[in-house]
């Protein structure tokens, strides 16, 4: 199992929830939130910048206003255009990518100001070396990438930290927990996602749903490896009672099968596992 700092004379399970493409403000977004407001759990919502909504913004903010920790925002790429295979990454190089992510950085300080936190993801998933510099150079304290709890997965993750490396063969290293390789950046990583099989492009809400049990076998299988856990959906998906329903119901299996687990955001995550040391030299 990953060693995980001590808080006091514990070690907790937690489980923190990141709900993606947030720029309108619909009835989905607004249900799925309620459910976490209403289980007094953390959602954090990673906002578009370049497609977010007047209207998305004022509720964000009253929202915030009213829930404190139980609301955190963050920044979710720009404006989710697919370049390649993803908004980021791909043969795209740095500078394009830190004009892209500083243009949704500042975005994100002129609407939000102090309430949002300065944690970022990528559209789609890609990123490449040059992403990753321009994170850091930008100043993020949190990058949110993924973790795979798969046998051989958690090999070449091991091969990759003895090598110091953020990617290997072109594949991503999960650095979960841990400072990324060269830069000052703290690295969160997701585990879980509520959705098999997207279908259809960018808006769509039709989709393939994991059952409850599958969601929770891997629950299980990763907290064998690593006691902090991310959940990930997209809310405009959620568009159907029973959608709605396994999100609660997987809630309600976490607190059955674990009574003492924590949940948290990413701030909480990053003051209680980040180090306060010196950047890590790249392989």
């Amino acid at each position: 199992m990953q060693q995980i700092p001590q808080i006091g004379d514990r070690s907790p399970l937690v489980a923190f929830f990141r709900n993606d493409d947030v720029n309108e403000l619909t009835p989905e977004l607004v249900a799925v939130s309620e459910i976490f407001f209403a289980a007094g759990i953390p959602i954090i919502h990673a906002v578009e910048p370049g497609n977010v909504t007047d209207a998305c913004v004022d509720w964000l903010l009253e929202k915030k206003q009213q829930h404190g920790r139980l609301l955190e925002i963050m920044q979710h790429g720009y404006n989710h255009t697919k370049h390649q295979s993803g908004e980021f990454g791909g043969t795209r190089g740095y500078q394009e990518q830190y004009d892209d992510l500083r243009r949704g950085r500042e975005i994100m300080e002129r609407r939000f100001g102090e309430h949002w936190y300065s944690a970022v993801n990528f559209p789609y998933g890609p990123y490449n070396q040059a992403t990753i510099r321009a994170v850091d150079d930008l100043g993020y304290s949190v990058f949110n990438g993924h973790y795979n709890p798969r046998l051989s997965r958690r090999l070449f993750y091991v091969l990759g930290r003895m090598l110091n490396k953020g990617q290997l063969f072109d594949r991503h290293i999960s650095h979960h927990l841990e400072i990324y390789p060269g830069t000052h950046t703290f690295t969160i990583d997701m585990a879980i996602s509520y959705i098999e099989h997207y279908r259809g492009n960018y808006g769509s809400t039709d989709c393939e749903w994991h059952s409850l049990a599958e969601l929770m076998q891997r629950y299980e299988a990763t907290k064998r490896h690593i006691n902090v856990i991310g959940w990930l959906l997209h809310h405009r998906y959620h568009c159907s009672p029973e959608s709605l329903k396994l999100v609660q119901d997987s809630i309600d299996a976490m607190r059955r099968r674990d009574p003492a687990i924590e949940f948290w955001n990413f701030e909480e995550i990053h003051a209680a596992f980040g180090p306060q040391g010196a950047q890590r030299q790249a392989g």
